[in-house]
């Protein structure tokens, strides 16, 4: 894991939880986008970080980074970011805190609501209680109109390295005012989570079942559509990650073969276009059935070209059958994705020149050589399924 600044002050997301973003989620880690994340606000350097360029893979140096209920070898030193979404909430790691920044952190939201009016009642904050000497409810109001849906945040402190922040949006709450009964029994569901969050040290291999999340490994149940993603900016402009998600309800998700044509329908789209993102080619390199860590899936690489001579790649590999939800029938993508452009947008670090293509193929394959299915990770010795 890479060093971060102390966290001063920390502030609630504003993702949403349905259906189609839990879709749209998942389809942008399999991308190696930015995928969904908590504002968190942090106090850094000015100075952005100096751009990364393309090593050779035998070169880098890689660990084992734990996603889930798989894992696989990432590049170390690297920018990465994670994603998190487990029982019905987006949760983000907060680094480096004494349990004192951590309340102040917490109060300083309390505030933000209970400062703000509301036309039905006093204020936004609809509903404060700290359950514990490490954890805290919060409900709020989106805005100051109506008392539909509330949202919640949860907030554990664990140790200095493993605080996290729950969000839930829109609770199932209609037009009802604000009372200590009415949240009673969110508490009483939410809470038991915080005792089932097992911190891990850096570098250390999750000893038990469970889902395997930002510094640290969750035990039970994870709810629907629970996530854990990691992307690493491998050369400044290139990601590779690895996505993960159980209990699959109600989402449809593309296999890998259909994001292919996905992909070749878009770059169709673009040869209409001028320069700077007119296509002049789509080429497939690859497109297979491939078998990883004994999980079946599929594989394509594929390669497209602008008018303006400028290349970029998508690699990208996906389990099979993951659409029938449970927790044996997860959904797995693995990605590496090289910038769609030739310049970074201005005011950032250039992107990293591309090696020869022989040596992106050969990065991609080291990194899927080590994917496979953690020891331990399923409850009862049960086994992963991967069907048609």
């Amino acid at each position: 894991m890479q060093a971060m600044a102390p966290i001063r002050v920390f502030f609630e997301s504003r993702t949403s939880l349905t259906t189609p973003m839990i879709q749209w989620v998942f389809k942008f880690m399999a991308m190696a986008l930015c995928i969904v994340s908590v504002n968190v606000h942090a106090i850094t350097s000015a100075t952005p970080p100096p751009s990364v360029p393309f090593e050779k893979s035998e070169a880098m140096n890689w660990k084992t980074e734990y996603v889930g209920r798989v894992q696989m070898n990432f590049p170390l030193d690297r920018p990465r970011s994670w994603s998190n979404e487990f029982d019905m909430a987006v949760v983000k790691r907060l680094y480096e805190m004494t349990p004192e920044t951590f309340w102040q952190g917490v109060e300083v939201v309390r505030k933000r609501y209970e400062n703000q009016k509301h036309s039905e009642v006093p204020t936004r904050l609809a509903h404060f209680e700290k359950v514990s000497s490490h954890a805290a409810f919060l409900m709020w109001y989106d805005n100051d109109a109506t008392l539909w849906g509330p949202n919640m945040d949860r907030y554990v402190y664990l140790d200095a390295l493993h605080a996290y922040s729950f969000y839930t949006r829109s609770l199932p709450i209609r037009d009802v005012k604000p009372t200590s009964s009415v949240f009673k029994p969110f508490v009483a569901t939410y809470s038991p989570i915080f005792s089932r969050i097992h911190p891990l040290k850096e570098g250390q291999a999750p000893g038990r079942d469970g889902l395997a999340i930002d510094g640290a490994v969750v035990s039970g149940e994870t709810g629907r559509n629970a996530v854990a993603g990691l992307n690493v900016e491998i050369a400044t402009g290139t990601d590779l990650s690895l996505a993960y998600l159980e209990n699959n309800y109600q989402v449809k998700l593309s296999n890998s073969f259909e994001e292919l044509l996905i992909d070749e329908e878009y770059a169709e789209q673009r040869m209409a276009y001028p320069e700077p993102r007119g296509v002049r080619e789509f080429k497939v390199l690859r497109r297979q059935e491939r078998t990883l860590g004994g999980i079946a899936g599929q594989e394509f690489v594929a390669k497209t070209t602008l008018k303006n001579g400028h290349s970029y790649y998508r690699f990208n590999w996906q389990i099979k059958g993951a659409n029938d939800g449970g927790l044996l029938e997860p959904t797995i993508a693995i990605n590496l994705q090289t910038s769609e452009y030739p310049n970074a947008p201005k005011g950032e670090q250039p992107y990293a020149k591309l090696p020869p293509e022989s040596e992106l193929i050969k990065l991609w394959e080291f990194a899927l050589a080590t994917f496979k299915w953690r020891p331990g990770a399923l409850p009862n010795g049960q086994t992963i399924k991967a069907v048609n």
